[in-house]
């Protein structure tokens, strides 16, 4: 089976999501390392969405 190649529209959406993501985590990781007490329930619904965003990114990315 040969490698698929991605489109460069399809992989500038890809690109711009998972920066989008990256920044996400980032911003969570800043809020969790910062903070004297920990709200658990914003960290699990955050990390939550964050990989339902990057299983949605996956997707595409397979079903180029």
């Amino acid at each position: 089976m040969g490698m698929q190649v991605m489109s460069s529209i399809r992989r500038e959406f890809v690109v711009s999501h998972l920066r989008s993501q990256l920044d996400r985590l980032h911003h969570v990781l800043g809020n969790i390392e910062e903070a004297n007490k920990v709200d658990c329930d914003y960290a699990h619904s955050s990390l939550k969405e964050i990989v339902n965003k990057l299983r949605q990114i996956r997707k595409l990315c397979v079903n180029n």
